[in-house]
């Protein structure tokens, strides 16, 4: 079974490298939303195994935020609760603040290789 992955990035050509990235692994089933309210309605219907979120969108909120609202809301209507990496050209010291406020479960800072993408999203699936 493909994990379901949505990728949240407001920058269209990042959106379609990462879609093209999961594309190649051919274990993906891949989704996009270009911003955190968008992200927010579209993992409410589409319930992704893992989001891909980017921290810095402009819009009504940023990717922190909507890394509470899309877990909160999944807990409140009894889904499994997809996980979250974050991913931010932020200061690696700012990246792990965000993830830790907002409940991501990984981070990733740009940039960063196609390998490294896979591998990260790989070992958070690994069985312990």
């Amino acid at each position: 079974m493909k994990l379901k992955i949505l990728i949240v990035d407001d920058n269209e050509e990042i959106r379609a490298l990462l879609h093209a990235t999961l594309d190649l692994a051919d274990a993906f089933e891949v989704h996009e939303a270009r911003d955190g309210p968008a992200a927010v309605a579209l993992a409410a219907t589409l319930n992704p195994n893992l989001v891909l979120m980017d921290i810095m969108m402009p819009g009504a909120f940023e990717g922190d935020e909507a890394c509470r609202q899309i877990k909160a809301a999944a807990a409140a209507a009894g889904r499994e609760i997809p996980k979250v990496i974050l991913i931010s050209a932020k200061p690696l010291d700012q990246i792990k603040a965000d993830a830790k406020t907002c409940g991501a479960d990984l981070f990733i800072a740009k940039p960063f290789g196609p390998a490294q993408l896979v591998d990260t999203i790989s070992n958070l699936y690994r069985p312990s």
